[in-house]
């Protein structure tokens, strides 16, 4: 198994996807994504992708309990755009979670925002970039919003404290993880993997 956390929309082919997006339970409901598009809680864009069967694709999975699979049953693991949605504190529960269900060398890789480049952007004409980043105004609902940001030195840290090692920063689409030219998709990240030990 290789495992995708928290995809939301963009489900790997050849991967467990997860997340813990209502649309995920909507998908398995007949009828009710298009009862939810006709009221006018579901916008065209999401309904287009429900007909897609985008979120058939998806399961429940909370990044911040433990994860319903067995010790050492996950080949890699990668995770685009999420982990600074958790607290610090969450976010150390989700790597061991992550470290407990992968084999022996198996590879995580995470795709995050660079704290460093994003302070480097910072423009004081017009501050409402960086803000909009950090701050999320047009976001709804808690789990979307940034709660914690990286540099390439806090993540490593954080991932060798879990118990990873080789850890280090990635190229886009260049690195030791299986489907790297195909799974990663937001060129402007932070890409850093780091292994199990064997």
């Amino acid at each position: 198994m290789k495992l995708h956390i928290g995809c939301f929309d963009v489900p790997l082919e050849g991967w467990y996807n997860t997340d813990v997006s209502m649309h995920i339970f909507v998908a398995r409901i007949p009828f009710l994504a298009s009862l939810l598009h006709s009221t006018g809680f579901l916008d065209e864009h999401r309904y287009q992708q429900h007909l897609n069967g985008i979120f058939r694709k998806v399961h429940y999975l909370n990044a911040t309990k433990r994860f319903p699979l067995p010790d050492h049953s996950v080949e890699a693991a990668y995770s685009s755009h999420m982990l600074y949605n958790l607290s610090e504190t969450e976010a150390k529960r989700c790597l061991s979670e992550i470290y407990r269900v992968l084999q022996p060398g198996g590879i995580l890789r995470l795709a995050l925002i660079d704290f460093d480049a994003l302070i480097r952007s910072y423009n004081p004409v017009k501050p409402e970039i960086l803000l909009n980043v950090l701050y999320q105004p047009m976001i709804s609902g808690k789990k979307n919003h940034m709660q914690w940001c990286y540099n390439i030195h806090s993540i490593s840290s954080l991932l060798s404290s879990a118990g990873f090692v080789s850890v280090q920063q990635m190229p886009y689409r260049k690195g030791d993880i299986a489907d790297v030219e195909s799974i990663d998709y937001r060129p402007d990240s932070l890409f850093v993997e780091g292994m199990k030990p064997l």
